[in-house]
């Protein structure tokens, strides 16, 4: 009798321990989708005329269904996701487009003091000049080349954060990306990037220092000609920049928080001798949070980023302002949307030979929506009215050709959803990243606050996924 109640008592351990460690890994599926119709004043982001034809008004519809996988254990978080995304217009197929994106993410806990992560993409698809598939709180002003193109485009990226002591972590960050067009003279673009980072946090404050180096490379890069007459000649660009940033983080009270980065940067022709230009580079960020999902910033920045569809680096002053708010809780009612402003020159040589920056650029983009999410009802579905204003103006090379501009007004209605419901979406709205953020010891606050999830985690609200990238 003692044998067989030793043997019930230990197969009722082992039980409880196998049920344990079943919970202790989850799996979930999700699946998500956004559709919208509405309407545009300009199809293909057409200039303004003399320098244009002028806009051109449709309708258009959107579909993009997708799924989402996630994978847990007490050490690891991993997210597969698959994103079909397609947009048609009523009278202009041409500028319909498509994409196919795969994403993903991982989370590795390596020792007590050490994690790692892990992250690649791919895309493939049809771009065009309209997009919509950022959502009202993450939108930011994005230049474009005109017509339709069709692309491939891959990244990975690789992060190890080291945290020595409670108050002091190290974090490294490495970044690789490559946009392929498939045209006959395919104007490639591929960069790498590597961060360096330090933290020490106080008890309502956080300072960084981070060293960033990015290596960009671009294929087919025609040369600036304004006879017609001519024939065209392209030329390859070899950029390297430097980042050296220092920040502060500071909590303002249980929900407001305050940053301040400010460095310099150096840009350097590899390929064509034209030299180094070095140029100051700063943020300043005033930020807002709350536990029920409010959230709102205000943030300015100084800094020279790539752009892959206009094959340039540029230096650019950016003012935006996000916020996400309720209107009335009773009634499932929300706004969110940003505001922004661009002021940005492309790095490039100049007729002495030298690096320099090129004709500016002015663009203002206002998205704002006001949506509709009965979570009691529906689990996770949201009702959207949006509406979207883009306006942007390009200095002419020469006094004698006009300026360039870019007006385009878009209002449509969206529904969004995912099943299963998921209990925690995090904010919805982008915050501006710090210098040296891409590493996953990023500068973060002392005190817990709502964070957003993984890429591809959280269902997109309404107006996400509408046009393919």
């Amino acid at each position: 009798m003692r044998s067989g109640r030793g043997i019930a008592v230990a197969a009722f351990g082992c039980a409880i321990l196998t049920h344990h460690d079943a919970r202790a890994q989850d799996a979930t599926l999700h699946g998500v989708f956004t559709g919208s119709i509405g309407v545009t004043d300009n199809v293909t982001s057409a200039a303004e005329p003399p320098a244009g034809p002028g806009p051109d008004a449709d309708g258009f519809g959107t579909a993009s269904p997708g799924l989402i996988f996630t994978y847990t254990t007490p050490r690891t978080a991993q997210t597969l996701s698959y994103t079909f995304s397609t947009s048609f217009f009523f009278r202009h197929a041409e500028a319909s487009s498509y994409s196919n994106v795969a994403v993903w993410s991982g989370r590795f806990v390596t020792s007590p003091r050490t994690s790692l992560t892990l992250g690649a993409s791919g895309s493939q698809g049809q771009l065009n000049t309209f997009q919509l598939e950022q959502t009202p709180g993450t939108t930011t002003p994005q230049g474009t080349a005109g017509g339709t193109t069709t692309f491939v485009q891959g990244s990975f990226n690789e992060g190890f954060s080291f945290q020595p002591s409670p108050v002091w972590s190290l974090g490294q960050a490495a970044a690789f990306a490559v946009y392929n067009p498939l045209l006959d003279r395919p104007q490639r673009t591929y960069s790498v990037t590597n961060t360096l980072n330090a933290n020490r946090s106080f008890r309502h404050d956080v300072a960084a220092l981070a060293l960033s180096v990015g290596y960009t490379h671009f294929d087919n890069v025609p040369v600036t000609d304004t006879d017609p007459a001519t024939e065209d000649t392209y030329t390859s660009r070899d950029q390297l920049l430097s980042t050296l940033v220092a920040s502060w983080q500071h909590d303002l009270g249980r929900r407001f928080s305050s940053q301040v980065d400010v460095g310099g940067v150096v840009a350097t022709d590899l390929a064509g001798g034209a030299g180094s230009l070095a140029r100051p580079t700063g943020l300043a960020a005033l930020r807002y949070l709350h536990e029920r999902g409010d959230a709102a910033e205000l943030a300015y920045t100084y800094a020279a980023t790539p752009n892959v569809f206009l094959q340039q680096i540029q230096l650019s002053h950016m003012l935006t302002l996000r916020a996400a708010v309720p209107v009335h809780a009773a009634w499932h009612l929300s706004v969110e949307g940003s505001a922004s402003a661009q002021l940005a020159r492309p790095l490039e040589t100049n007729a002495e030979g030298d690096l320099d920056t090129g004709p500016r650029t002015l663009a203002v983009l206002t998205d704002v929506g006001l949506l509709y999410s009965p979570v009691i009802v529906i689990p996770d579905f949201a009702l959207a009215l949006r509406y979207q204003h883009a306006n942007q103006r390009t200095e002419a090379r020469t006094a004698e050709l006009p300026d360039t501009r870019v007006v385009r007004n878009t209002l449509l209605l969206s529904v969004s959803g995912a099943f299963p419901r998921r209990m925690a979406p995090g904010s919805r709205i982008l915050m501006t990243q710090p210098f040296g953020s891409a590493g996953p010891s990023g500068a973060t606050r002392r005190q817990e606050t709502p964070s957003e999830p993984l890429e591809g985690e959280a269902p997109g609200s309404a107006g996400a996924g509408d046009a393919a990238r």
